[in-house]
């Protein structure tokens, strides 16, 4: 099976690493010069002490065309706009998968004519080094759920994964990226904001409170079916990756745009059609923000 990998992040490395033994990979760059960096390099993967190398099929995404069985878009929220307007590339496409963070990207989807448009959402732990090396820093699992049409080529992916790098099918991708979304929204805005890694918002009683305010904030917007399950997968998310550094921190430290846009700012527009306020959220968006723009002049 043809398996591309759009985005050369560290989510879309990760995969190709994973990946590559088993199916024909591609993997499209946005950057003509990480693409022949790894085509010239490989793939570097870390794992513990462990390192890695693979050659990978890699190809500048604006000179090329797809003709895969399955395509992972794996660029971030913001960058997803870019990759519509030209959603002709992946029209041969049978079954799109799309690993975005938060829910903000949804109605671009209608964008993409798509026999299968299927959503994930990514547990594993990440660090992308530099354009050629990842790091795989905490094992989690890759859930599917059918947005459109059915879970189609996909399906090979789900009975034919390891227990290393799980694909686990659900049934309700509204259930599914709520769960994560709730966890995004309390976990890397808070940890950007306070500048701590993610066990730190356990350990001092005053973050825990700050969590617990805001998870109290926007479980009402989400509509969580569960609102227990939520708040536990928040707290175990943040005991697993105690010394991780949350996505949205590493963003703010190396002065790049994060995905707040994507997480709270779904939740505020979200609650204002509900006629929900959520002063929380919109004060972490403008400290996010602020923060962001800060940055940029450092």
């Amino acid at each position: 099976m043809k398996v591309g990998i759009v985005g050369g992040g560290a989510v879309g490395l990760l995969i190709a690493a994973y990946l590559h033994r088993m199916y024909d990979i591609t993997l499209y760059t946005r950057r003509q010069s990480q693409a022949a960096l790894l085509n010239k390099n490989g793939l570097c993967f870390i794992k513990g002490s462990k390192e890695k190398t693979f050659f990978i099929k890699t190809k500048h995404i604006e000179q090329s065309e797809m003709n895969e069985d399955v395509v992972f878009v794996t660029v971030k929220q913001y960058d997803l706009p870019e990759l519509a307007s030209s959603a002709n590339r992946l029209q041969n496409i049978p079954t799109v998968v799309f690993l975005q963070n938060g829910m903000g990207h949804l109605p671009l989807l209608s964008r993409f004519n798509n026999r299968n448009i299927v959503l994930g959402v990514v547990e594993h732990g990440a660090l992308k080094h530099d354009d050629r090396t990842v790091e795989h820093t905490g094992e989690g699992k890759i859930s599917l759920a059918v947005w459109k049409g059915e879970i189609g080529e996909a399906q090979r992916l789900i009975e034919q994964s390891s227990s290393h790098f799980p694909f686990l099918f659900k049934k309700d991708w509204y259930e599914m990226l709520a769960m994560k979304l709730a966890i995004n929204a309390v976990v890397n805005p808070l940890t950007a904001l306070l500048r701590v890694k993610n066990g730190q918002l356990l350990e001092v009683n005053e973050y825990r409170m700050m969590m617990q305010l805001l998870f109290s904030e926007l479980k009402d917007v989400l509509s969580l079916p569960n609102e227990q399950k939520a708040w536990e997968n928040i707290v175990l998310v943040c005991e697993k990756t105690a010394n991780n550094r949350s996505s949205m921190l590493k963003d703010i430290e190396q002065g790049r745009q994060t995905e707040i846009d994507a997480i709270l700012g779904y939740i505020i527009q979200r609650g204002k059609s509900m006629n929900i306020q959520t002063p929380l959220c919109e004060f972490l968006l403008h400290a996010i923000k602020g923060m962001e723009r800060r940055g940029k002049f450092e």
